[in-house]
């Protein structure tokens, strides 16, 4: 019998739930008007659903159970807790997860995720506990950007140039609806390409552009694209925080026939060139740690290591084999 505590989330459980998220993801810091947002942007085909545990008027923990852009497959879910820090070691995440876990067995699933930071001991700990072992790794990385020599990397810019590529920002190029749909169909190529367990699920286009172009993060002269003619060929950018000063790192790469060219390196220069100019502080990003070509890019511009993320996993029932891929 599920603690009459935990109810489903409702529109009025946005605050509480932007309290808890901030509190636990300090880096990460969200809005309720971002996370209404976001929310209501989901993908319509996904599955998810969200509790919370609430005391005397006031959220403690948030559950969650379900589907996700980055490793969709019908039949494998993401699941998350949230406690409140003061709220800690009482319980509640333990029965937040075995109410998200009666509920995601109505979907016969063959595997959950969770991503955990590797420092977390007791998140680490919970999961385990639950027969979680790690999976793929995300490497936590950061850069500041007074710390960057723009001259010291002009040569890259000029031999770029030289192959006939063109680097220009999105707020010199917007504007065109013939050029938004080359920029979706270039971002679902270079997400196909990215480390990931499950093949890329391209996000229907209308859904994609409002998410992205039409995004409150959007900083169009922070979305640097390079170009081959009139062809967009690679990409490298950076999106709005709520932290002062600071950006996320979004996607860097370049179409696969380009390769190896200095492209990438070329445009993750100049955006971090335009942040600096902008008068941004730093910004994090993450890779996976198999992503050996981008972390080695991100090292030697000057980026420096931290921390790891640990996607784990908990493959389920009879279907486990099938669950890694067997």
């Amino acid at each position: 019998m599920s603690d009459p505590r935990i109810r489903e989330f409702t529109d009025a459980d946005y605050s509480g739930f932007v309290e808890i998220h901030n509190a636990v993801f300090t880096d990460y810091p969200e809005t309720v008007e971002e996370k209404r947002r976001s929310d209501s942007l989901k993908n319509p085909k996904y599955i998810w659903r969200r509790w919370v545990w609430e005391e005397q008027g006031r959220l403690l923990g948030i559950g969650y159970c379900g589907q996700d852009d980055w490793n969709y497959h019908p039949r494998k879910f993401h699941v998350e807790v949230k406690v409140a820090p003061d709220a800690r070691r009482r319980g509640i995440g333990g029965a937040l997860y075995d109410h998200a876990m009666a509920a995601v067995a109505e979907f016969d699933p063959i595997m959950l995720y969770t991503m955990v930071n590797e420092n977390w001991e007791h998140s680490r700990r919970f999961a385990t506990a639950r027969g979680f072992v790690d999976g793929m790794r995300m490497q936590e990385s950061r850069f500041e950007f007074q710390s960057f020599e723009p001259r010291e990397f002009e040569a890259e810019l000029v031999s770029v140039k030289e192959q006939g590529v063109v680097i220009r920002s999105w707020a010199e190029l917007e504007g065109d609806p013939a050029l938004e749909r080359e920029l979706y169909e270039l971002v679902q190529q270079l997400l196909d390409d990215m480390p990931r367990n499950e093949p890329h699920d391209p996000l229907p286009f209308e859904l994609w552009r409002e998410r992205s172009l039409e995004s409150p993060r959007m900083l169009p002269e922070l979305q640097l694209l390079a170009l081959d003619g009139d062809r967009l060929i690679g990409i490298s950018n950076f999106w709005n925080c709520q932290i002062p000063g600071r950006v996320h790192t979004g996607l860097t790469g370049v179409l696969a026939e380009y390769r190896r060219r200095g492209i990438a390196s070329a445009l993750k220069i100049r955006a971090i060139s335009a942040a600096r100019a902008a008068g941004f502080r730093d910004t994090i990003t993450w890779n996976a740690e198999e992503n050996a070509g981008m972390l080695g890019i991100n090292e030697r511009l000057g980026f420096h290591s931290g921390t790891a993320w640990v996607e784990m996993e908990l493959a389920m029932g009879e279907d486990a084999k099938e669950a890694h891929g067997a």
